[in-house]
């Protein structure tokens, strides 16, 4: 299963009530649902999304991503590209977070 093909699955199961989250405005996210389902495969936000998560699973395990970004969207944001630009910005933090601890781990 392609990244894009997961990504979407689970943010229709959110929409559908037994996702990882509970959704505030499905509307909103159905709407977002559309505009991911539109991009290319290899959409650069999409491919850096696939690049941080096969590093550490760091998208799909991210709170910020899962309880706060997806669950409220329509609330404050509602423009597609935007979330998906945050959820990336989410996503590389997260990343550079956990790299930057493995580094102080390191010996000497």
């Amino acid at each position: 299963m392609t990244f894009k093909a997961e990504f979407l699955a689970e943010l229709e199961d959110c929409l559908r009530g037994h996702g990882v989250v509970p959704v505030s405005h499905p509307a909103a996210l159905a709407r977002f649902i559309e505009y991911v389902r539109h991009l290319p495969e290899d959409h650069p936000r999409l491919r850096c999304l696939a690049g941080v998560d096969q590093g550490s699973g760091s998208f799909w395990n991210n709170p910020a991503v899962w309880w706060e970004k997806v669950p409220t969207f329509g609330v404050v944001h509602t423009d597609c590209g935007a979330l998906l630009d945050d959820l990336l910005d989410e996503a590389v933090n997260d990343e550079i977070d956990v790299l930057e601890m493995e580094i102080r781990e390191l010996p000497g």
